[in-house]
């Protein structure tokens, strides 16, 4: 298994490349740099998997005939993961007859391409399926803040309502991280006091709470150190990448499950009482200007909460 530096060009699509044969992953590996693309190879479909897992690629080159877990198998296992359901994958093997071919589209396969390999075919293949994975994911992008704009209006509307009753503070902060984790598909929300007691989280069941970690263990004090004058967020889109955490802190909230956190400060008479931590766990995630702004908006309107 080998892999290129994925945290100098972070805009650069990266490509997952999949051979039990190292001349072929080799040839295939260049073969791409030379497109401009990152690169990372596995030599089964078990390996495949977790170099997905772990690494979240653009884009699958799979060979179809591997020992133990063949790329028919691995593609389908792809695309049961709910990360895997939308990457192209595009199936390379030796194989031509037509029930070779339709397995392949069957396990989930958006192109097919035989060996020998013809390289500018397989180039303008590989760029085209990027195009339109990318168009399709701005076009989700787009569709979901329209569907998250309407939702968190009305979400707005009903804790600014609440704010002019009186409420339990943590009863209060419960409520409004639980509705707003239901306008986005965050799988943790939390509310830190720094140097406090007070920590509130909303999270999926199925992932492990972080509400007994310290601010030290997370990592946060330097945050407020350096950012508390200018009071911006904190945006990680990959824990793996960000120079902004303790290796120390990368390496506990990876154990966590959290891979993309916004740290957005929440400001009480020009000093930082706390933070508002959003994550996604075992994902990165490009934040968007949008985002950003309604958590700030949130973490705003926690501070009015909390300084009543």
């Amino acid at each position: 298994m080998t892999r290129t530096n994925l945290c100098s060009y972070p805009d650069t699509p990266l490509i997952l490349v999949v051979d039990d044969d190292r001349s072929t992953r080799t040839l295939l590996k260049v073969a791409m740099e030379e497109e401009g693309y990152q690169v990372i190879t596995a030599k089964d479909g078990e390996e495949c998997i977790n170099e997905f897992n772990r690494c979240q690629p653009h884009m699958i080159l799979l060979d179809a005939v591997m020992p133990e877990m063949d790329g028919f198998t691995c593609c389908q296992r792809l695309r049961e993961l709910s990360e895997g359901s939308q990457i192209p994958i595009l199936m390379i093997t030796a194989l031509d007859d037509q029930d070779s071919i339709d397995q392949a589209f069957t396990c989930g396969a958006v192109d097919y391409i035989t060996k020998p390999i013809h390289w500018a075919v397989l180039a303008q293949r590989v760029k085209r399926l990027l195009t339109t994975s990318k168009a399709l994911v701005e076009l989700e992008q787009v569709q979901q803040q329209l569907t998250t704009s309407q939702e968190w209006i009305k979400l707005l509307g009903t804790i600014i309502e609440k704010l002019s009753q009186p409420f339990v503070l943590e009863s209060f902060v419960q409520d409004t991280l639980n509705r707003v984790r239901l306008c986005f598909p965050v799988q943790r929300l939390s509310l830190y006091q720094y140097g406090g007691n007070i920590k509130i989280e909303s999270r999926q069941a199925e992932f492990f709470s972080t509400a007994d970690l310290s601010s030290d263990v997370l990592g946060l004090e330097p945050f407020y150190r350096t950012n508390s004058p200018q009071k911006k967020p904190l945006i990680i889109d990959d824990l793996c990448t960000t120079p902004h955490l303790s290796q120390q802190a990368i390496a506990t909230l990876l154990n966590e499950q959290t891979r993309s956190a916004l740290i957005v400060p929440i400001v009480i008479q020009q000093r930082v009482w706390g933070v508002l931590w959003v994550s996604y766990s075992q994902m990165t995630h490009q934040w968007q200007a949008w985002e950003i702004e309604q958590f700030e908006t949130l973490a705003n309107l926690l501070a009015i909460a909390i300084n009543r």
